[in-house]
Order: C-alpha cells, then sequence, then structure tokens
C-alpha cells in the first residue's frame, strides 16, 4: 500500500474532527473575531494523529473557555466531506463498501471501512438502510474482532461508534450488550496500541449514552471505565450495587492493573465525563457518590505530563461542580474544594516549553473557563458555526456532549445536525429547515435549555430510555 493511501485510511480512522497543522498536530476552529489571538484551543477528541512516539498524545485539547469561542466547521471541510454530502449514490457506495468487509485482503478491508466511516459521518443512513442495519454492524465488529492491522481495528471500531449515531436509538438490549462486552475487552487489552484502545473506549461511550437503557447502563460502564482506568489502584466498593449491575467476571478482577498510558488515560476521562452527563441529570446522589471515588484520581490527572489529560480531568470537575449546583438549587462545593482551586488556579499560570507557546495558552483559557464555573457558577459559551447555521452550548453537559460526538462524526457533524434526529434529542436543538440553502444566513437556529421545545425533547428522550429499559425486561423475564 503506498505512504498516501495509508495517510488517508490513519485520517479516516483518527478521523476527521481536526486537520492536522504543519507541527503535526491538529487543530480546530477558529477564535471569535473579537479578540486577535490567530489560534484556538482544540477540542478532546476520540482521534490522534497516529506516531510511535506517546508523547504526540500531549496536545492543548478544550474548546471551552471563559469567553466565547466559534467552531468553524466549514473552514475545516475537505473535499471529499463536501462531495459526500452533495452525492445522490451515497446508498450504492455504502452497500459496495459493506461488501468488501468480508474480503481476505486486509488493504481491501481497510479501504471498505475507510468509506463505510466517511459515508455513516456525513449522512444519516438510519433510515434508508434499515435493511442492513444488523447485517452492517456483524460486518464491522468482525473486523473489529479480527483486525489484522492497526488501520483495520481503528477504522471498524469508530464504524461501530458511527452505527450508533445512526441506528443506536432503535438498537435491541442484545445488540448492545454484545458489543459493550466487546468493546470492553478490547480497551483493557494492554497488548493492543494505544490508538485502537482509545477507539474501543471512545465508541463504549457513544454506545453506551445512545442504546443503554438508563442511567444504571451508564453508571455500569462509568464504573467500568473508573476502576480500570481512572482509579484502578482505589479498593472497588461493595455498596454500589443498589446502583446498577457488577458485570465484572472473576478472571477481570484478578487481572493485573496497570497505569493506562496518556493517550487512553485522556480519553478514558472523557468517556466517564460524557456518561456521567447521564448519571448526574437522573441521580445526583449516586453521581455524587461515584465522583467521590475518583475525586483523587481526577486531581492527580491534573498534574500528568499531557495536558490533554489535565484538561480532561478539569472539564470533569467543571461539569460536576455546575451540575451539582444546579440539582441543589444553590452552590455545591467539593470537601477539598479549596485544594482543587489552587491546583487548577496553579496550571492556569503555568508556563512550559515543552508543550510550546499554542498548548500552553490553550490549557489557561480552558481553565479560565473552569475556575470560573468553580468559584463563580458561570459557565464558558461555545458555539459551532456551519453554513450560515449556529449552534450554542453554555452549559458543561452540553459541551462535553460535542467533544464526544464531534470526535465521531468529525466533518460530517454539520449534516447529521440538521438530518439526525438524535443529535437533537441530545442537544435540545432544533433548525429551521424552511431555508433549502445550507448556505442561507437566514438558516440559523439557537433553542435556549428552558425553551419548552428543549424540554419537549429532553422528555422525548427520556421516553426513549424507559421504553428500551421496559424492553430489556421483557426479555429477561421471557429468557427465565
Amino acid at each position: 500500500m503506498s505512504g498516501s493511501n495509508t495517510n488517508e485510511l490513519l485520517r479516516a480512522a483518527l478521523n476527521a474532527g481536526r486537520v492536522p497543522s504543519s507541527s503535526g498536530r491538529s487543530t480546530s476552529g477558529n477564535r471569535s473575531s473579537r479578540k486577535a489571538t490567530p489560534k484556538s484551543p482544540r477540542s478532546v477528541a476520540a482521534s490522534r494523529d497516529v506516531s510511535d512516539n506517546e508523547e504526540d498524545f500531549d496536545d492543548a485539547a478544550s474548546m471551552a473557555s471563559d469567553d466565547t469561542w466559534v467552531i468553524n466547521e466549514t473552514s475545516e471541510e475537505t473535499a471529499e466531506d463536501v462531495a459526500m454530502e452533495n452525492t445522490d449514490n451515497w446508498q450504492d457506495t455504502l452497500q459496495s463498501a459493506l461488501d468488501t468487509l468480508g474480503e481476505k485482503r486486509v488493504g481491501t478491508r481497510e479501504r471498505g471501512l475507510a468509506t463505510v466511516a466517511q459515508v455513516m459521518a456525513h449522512v444519516y443512513v438510519g433510515e434508508a438502510m434499515e435493511g442492513r442495519r444488523l447485517a452492517s454492524l456483524e460486518a464491522l465488529k468482525k473486523c473489529a474482532k479480527t483486525a489484522k492491522s492497526q488501520i483495520e481495528g481503528m477504522l471498524a471500531l469508530r464504524g461501530i461508534a458511527l452505527w450508533f449515531i445512526n441506528f443506536g436509538v432503535d438498537a435491541s438490549a442484545n445488540e448492545y450488550t454484545e458489543v459493550k462486552v466487546f468493546l470492553k475487552t478490547l480497551a483493557r487489552d494492554k497488548h493492543l496500541s494505544p490508538h485502537v484502545r482509545v477507539m474501543a473506549l471512545a465508541a463504549l461511550g457513544v454506545a453506551s449514552f445512545v442504546s443503554g437503557a438508563d442511567y444504571n447502563d451508564a453508571a455500569e460502564v462509568l464504573k467500568f471505565v473508573g476502576d480500570w482506568f481512572i482509579h484502578p489502584d482505589a479498593p472497588r466498593a461493595e455498596d454500589d450495587d443498589d446502583a446498577f449491575e457488577q458485570e465484572e467476571s472473576e478472571e477481570e478482577e484478578e487481572e493485573e492493573l496497570e497505569p493506562a498510558p496518556a493517550a487512553v488515560m485522556r480519553q478514558a476521562l472523557e468517556t466517564y465525563g460524557l456518561l456521567m452527563t447521564v448519571v448526574v441529570d437522573a441521580n445526583a446522589r449516586v453521581a455524587e457518590k461515584m465522583f467521590d471515588r475518583a475525586f483523587d484520581a481526577h486531581l492527580e490527572a491534573l498534574a500528568a505530563d499531557s495536558i490533554e489529560v489535565r484538561l480532561a480531568a478539569a472539564q470533569n470537575f467543571a461539569l460536576m461542580h455546575s451540575e451539582l449546583s444546579r440539582q441543589e438549587n444553590g452552590r455545591f462545593e467539593f470537601d477539598r474544594q479549596d485544594e482543587l482551586v489552587g491546583t487548577l488556579s496553579a496550571i492556569k499560570h503555568q508556563s512550559s516549553k515543552r508543550h510550546g507557546r499554542r498548548d500552553t495558552h490553550a490549557q489557561r483559557s480552558a481553565v479560565r473557563g473552569v475556575l470560573q464555573t468553580i468559584e463563580n457558577g458561570e459557565a464558558p459559551e461555545l458555539k459551532l458555526a456551519f453554513r450560515g447555521r449556529s449552534v450554542s452550548f453554555a452549559d458543561w453537559p452540553r459541551i462535553l456532549r460535542l467533544h464526544a460526538f464531534r470526535a465521531v462524526l468529525g466533518g460530517g457533524i454539520n449534516r447529521q445536525f440538521v438530518d439526525n434526529p438524535l443529535l437533537g434529542q441530545v442537544f435540545e436543538v432544533v433548525f429551521d429547515t424552511g431555508a433549502d440553502d445550507m448556505g442561507s444566513s437566514e438558516a440559523r437556529m439557537v433553542v435556549s435549555p428552558n425553551s419548552t421545545l428543549a424540554k419537549a425533547r429532553a422528555v422525548n428522550m427520556r421516553k426513549k430510555r424507559e421504553a428500551r429499559h421496559s424492553s430489556r425486561t421483557l426479555e429477561n423475564d421471557d429468557s427465565d
């Protein structure tokens, strides 16, 4: 396989939510024109540029700050992105690509997987491809299980995450459970490359977020991530069974736990934050209890060499503080809040030649946003702008959810926001689709989280989760 083809497949596997910069790292978005700063912090994404050097994962990684940041998706679109959105024969393209996943040549499967990921990221296929829903999932799982190259494994895992974004709302209990167990196994496998384990954790988070029956499912995966990656040395609680069922086998308990590589740790923290947005909204007591166990590990992560690890941990602190304050209708405080604030303040003023000016600036801006939340109760605002449309995110749950979905969808997030009903439910937004022209400056939307529409969408999302929970209960009763 030629070097150019390999690089294209790596980009497809790692995605897409960022564009490689001249330094070999990647950038995401443009700073608001109100500031003169030419470059912006970048999103914490499940994808990273591939390198044999683990230090390449330590780049700056937040889209949030104490100012308004504008993430301009249109400026990052590739020619392939535009072509995919404008094509009329995407079903034939996707069908042909899926047919290649059973081929013997690994290069053929890799190219097929790259095409599958490209189509499923840029087009909402959930309705039109319903007839191939199960077959496509099985093909992706098989490629991930029997992957003969790192690229194949990563592409297949990204494909699984995209499958849940397109089809996951209607996934059965068995479909979700089988994938969940499989992804856990890959994420734990220290013999796999960090890149594959990162994608497994990212897919696990998206699958649980979309297809979990209720917050107990999210809490179960959240506990797995905490026990195996974030605080593996902490004693495992015996009294958490009231929150969710324990699923770890005796063999898992006996397996030796080791500190995770920086990239895996960063993704574990992000997956933890994504699923915590579900748990804390449904049961603040359980969420606070779980985070208490992870508090020390998050505090230690603030001292990590990797800026990405620091910022992922910092944003989880901001999420918990903001949501527990909202649940209590007052100002929540951590037991060791003074220590936390002192640590964050030290990071904000930290200078590091190793990370460079841009990454250090990104760290300061992001930590300012976290401190603003913890000290003043104010969340940063983030705007996602594309083709005349604008989506505002002014609270930490939506910001962390955007991180996760944008990491998987990359340049396809703009089309998915318009066409995929899941994103409307997750982010509680709706577009004015009266204007057919995607470039129309009038085709804008901003829906307040407190609006009637937003509340209706939140209720609808909860009803779907409750329906899945009822279905799962009936399946269990039938099996008995």
